[in-house]
């Protein structure tokens, strides 16, 4: 039913949407997702990592970041095992890791929204209302993991598909005065003719 229904949108969305997955798209339907992959799919196909990563190449600094993923999680049980009672207990570095590895197309919007939630009921709820916590905390999760899905389907139907125009207020109109938001502007560099982004020759 779900591959059914995601390609069933897909098709809709190709023949609804104008200038789909386009920088100037009116309604920011850019495509981050999509394009993180194309990409990836060139880095690792067309050009090749060893053009990339091995050494002497642009990116091979970023091969350090595995012996530093391999360290730290040691670093951490030595701390531990001297300091059992250590805030490093809280610390998950694969976590961590894994987590930055989204940024691009997720935002820091998106991880305080995660981190406030988080630390709201994983650490302060936890704290003051353990057996509350203990036995409603899952089923709260799932709760606002479904709330999300059918909020975005009503507001998709009910507003973005009948262009509605959505109430403004300091709230949802703060995150469009950042520089995730005006990528257009401040972030993207245009190229000029003849210039070419990283090396001029692979």
């Amino acid at each position: 039913m779900g591959i059914v229904s995601s390609i069933a949108v897909l098709e809709w969305a190709y023949g609804a949407i104008d200038n789909l997955c386009a920088a100037d798209q009116k309604n920011h339907y850019t495509c981050p997702n999509g394009k993180v992959f194309f990409n990836a799919s060139i880095i690792w196909g067309v050009i090749g990592p060893q053009r990339q990563f091995s050494h002497g190449q642009i990116y091979y600094g970023l091969l350090f970041f595995f012996i530093i993923g391999a360290v730290t999680p040691v670093i951490n049980w030595l701390i531990l095992k001297k300091w059992p009672n250590s805030p490093v207990k809280y610390l998950h570095w694969p976590v961590f890791f894994s987590g930055t590895g989204y940024i691009p197309p997720a935002t820091p919007y998106n991880y305080t929204s995660y981190c406030a939630v988080g630390l709201f009921f994983g650490w302060w709820i936890e704290k003051k209302w353990f057996h509350w916590w203990s036995k409603y905390n899952y089923s709260l999760s799932a709760g606002l993991d479904i709330g999300l899905a059918w909020c975005s389907l009503i507001i998709f139907l009910c507003l973005s598909l009948t262009n509605t125009d959505f109430p403004s207020w300091w709230g949802n109109d703060v995150i469009n005065t950042t520089l995730d938001t005006q990528v257009v502007t401040n972030i993207r560099h245009i190229l000029k003719e003849g210039e070419a982004f990283g090396p001029s020759s692979w």
